[in-house]
């Protein structure tokens, strides 16, 4: 197992460290260009989905592996895009995922690095703490401790299931560790590859936008405002209160796809279950469901605040339709 594959762990650091490389090396000499690249290539796969694999086969190559990571972080921070930090995170989690699966990894040592001490050598055993941290985020049944078996504190998993967790703790830690505290004029230094990096996220960001059309999105609700803001930072939001802006939306006249896209930039997006989910609230069994009352999402945790309009109303449909009327006169007398 080579540390330059994984160079979010302490092995990999400390090498780092030792290699006694400075920023300032790896920014400015000609030596260090094919790290610069790799970086870059490192957060250009993130803004397109996957980070490109490349196997190093020599000394130099592991070495491009291991000092692009760091730099990698360096140009996420310039970038200074939440969106980006997510993708990122989520890219080097799934990269480290794919690498999992070669037959040198020993997943016990990565486990321990990560935080988690898998015990046993054929079904492995988890401790349920641990186990509750690494799968707090999963959101399939399969997941969850009650279905789980749970014996004197400990849980089976499965190598797989334990290369998923795995994955999951990869993203938390990148996630955790960003942004970095950068000097501007670092920044200034890596514009070569930052400006295209830049091109690209907001590109995506354009492709990603949801055209909302005729329909007010000025006459929202606070809570809708604030789930919507969410979802387009690729923030996952929780299942009342994501049930609760699918139901909204499809009741003032998005459709199915409309509503699908605006969840595409989560870290666990899955676009078939998503699309079964939206389809199924718009009523694909024979019922359309309606929002939850304003009560409902307070108890949820899903009321951001209210301001003087929803004082006056039990629904967050009954808040869209008063403030598009309100909006319809106003534009009416300017004519």
């Amino acid at each position: 197992m080579r540390s330059s594959d994984f160079p979010f762990t302490q092995e990999a650091s400390d090498q780092v460290r030792s290699l006694g490389y400075s920023l300032d090396d790896l920014i400015g000499k000609t030596s260090f260009k094919s790290v610069r690249g790799r970086a870059a290539e490192r957060v250009g796969g993130a803004i397109s989905g996957s980070i490109p694999e490349r196997r190093a086969s020599s000394d130099v190559g592991h070495l491009t592996e291991l000092l692009s990571y760091p730099l990698a972080r360096v140009m996420v921070s310039c970038l200074q895009d939440p969106l980006l930090l997510r993708r990122y995170a989520l890219a080097e989690a799934k990269l480290a995922f794919k690498r999992m699966h070669e037959a040198d990894v020993n997943l016990v040592l990565l486990a321990g690095d990560l935080g988690l001490h898998p015990q046993g050598s054929g079904p492995l055993k988890l401790y349920f703490a641990e186990y509750i941290r690494a799968a707090h985020r999963m959101h399939s049944p399969n997941w969850k401790l009650t279905n789980r078996d749970l014996k004197g504190g400990y849980l089976t998993v499965t190598e797989e299931e334990l290369k998923r967790l795995l994955q999951e703790q990869v993203r938390e830690r990148v996630l955790r560790a960003l942004p970095l505290s950068v000097d501007e004029s670092v920044c200034e230094r890596l514009s070569e590859y930052l400006n295209p990096l830049r091109a690209d996220l907001e590109a995506l960001k354009a492709r990603k936008r949801v055209d909302l059309g005729k329909i007010e999105q000025g006459a929202f609700p606070p809570c809708i405002k604030k789930m919507l803001s969410d979802a387009a930072k690729g923030i996952n939001l929780a299942h009342t209160a994501r049930f609760a802006l699918v139901s909204f939306l499809l009741q003032i006249n998005m459709t199915a796809e409309e509503v699908v896209a605006l969840f595409n930039t989560s870290p666990d997006f899955d676009e078939e279950k998503t699309r079964y989910q939206v389809e199924h609230i718009a009523g694909a069994s024979g019922t359309k469901y309606r929002p939850p009352a304003c009560a409902t999402m307070a108890t949820y945790g899903n009321c951001p605040g209210e301001d003087d309009l929803c004082r006056k109303v039990r629904h967050p449909l009954s808040y869209y339709e008063r403030r598009i009327r309100s909006l319809q006169q106003s534009s009416e007398v300017r004519k």
